[in-house]
């Protein structure tokens, strides 16, 4: 089948325009020689609302009506046969992606060809919108790696902890927060995200770290101290509550030691102790 040319744009979330963090909430695409123009928006808002912690669900979904409700007036003004009018839906469309001063933007415009447009915009989803959540986490563990350091720095220890590779040639782990001596690896740190909207993904990705340090531990190169600063739900949320819970037990029957990302005086005296006896 012939394959058209197809534009399309990310719906992106900003609630901290000056930060510049976002996360893709939906995708539009439209192909003017097939006459489709289509958009889909994320419904589940769990993983926005965990990253963003001051974006609350009620301002979500106000939020995701808007935004429906502007994408749908498009729609409607284009209509099945301005759909098929490249030039009208260019238009438009580069009019939606302007720079704008709110909370919500769009991406600029993409092409691609294709000769399912339907399935291309569901492929764009899984890409941009479904995997965004796994962004979400990698900046949320980036922010916690920043904390850690933040208060590394107020007893000039940031510099001592530096990102390295763990392990053996044929098993190596990159951690962030390496604190080596004469080429000995003595006291490592690890932050780590356990907020995920689902207690599946808590187990998956605390899973992952206790897979790779239970690992290192069995090649006989997991640093004498290892701390894992974390950060979980609350436990009210039973269920996410309960695998964040099992991650933890885990950790620490490896002997590690695990304690809230909040909690900056254990940090320090883990670190400063670390030093101290090296």
């Amino acid at each position: 089948m012939k394959r058209d040319i197809a534009h399309y744009t990310l719906v992106r979330l900003l609630p901290q325009v000056d930060a510049g963090e976002f996360a893709n909430i939906g995708v539009l695409l439209a192909c003017p020689k097939q006459g489709y123009f289509e958009f889909r928006l994320i419904k589940r808002y769990g993983r926005v609302t965990r990253f963003f912690e001051e974006f609350t669900g009620e301002l979500f979904l106000r939020v995701r009506r808007e935004v429906e409700a502007e994408l749908r007036h498009i729609h409607a003004q284009i209509g099945r046969s301005g759909a098929s009018d490249h030039a009208l839906v260019l238009r438009v469309l580069q009019d939606l992606t302007k720079p704008r001063e709110s909370m919500v933007r769009y991406a600029p415009l993409r092409m691609l060809m294709t000769d399912d447009p339907e399935a291309e915009l569901k492929r764009l989803v899984a890409r941009y919108v479904q995997r965004d959540g796994e962004g979400l986490r990698q900046r949320r563990e980036e922010a916690l790696t920043r904390h850690v350091n933040k208060v590394l720095r107020t007893q000039q220890l940031a510099h001592v902890f530096e990102p390295d590779e763990v392990g053996p040639d044929e098993f190596p782990v990159q951690l962030p927060l390496v604190y080596e001596r004469d080429g000995q690896v003595l006291a490592a740190i690890k932050p780590l995200d356990l907020t995920q909207d689902e207690p599946v993904k808590i187990y998956e990705h605390g899973g992952l770290w206790v897979g790779r340090l239970r690992r290192l531990k069995s090649l006989g190169a997991l640093p004498a101290g290892m701390l894992v600063p974390v950060d979980g739900p609350k436990a009210a949320d039973t269920r996410r509550y309960q695998a964040y819970a099992d991650i933890v037990r885990e950790l620490g029957e490896m002997n590690i030691e695990v304690t809230q990302a909040a909690n900056n005086e254990r940090i320090l005296e883990f670190a400063q102790a670390r030093v101290a006896a090296a």
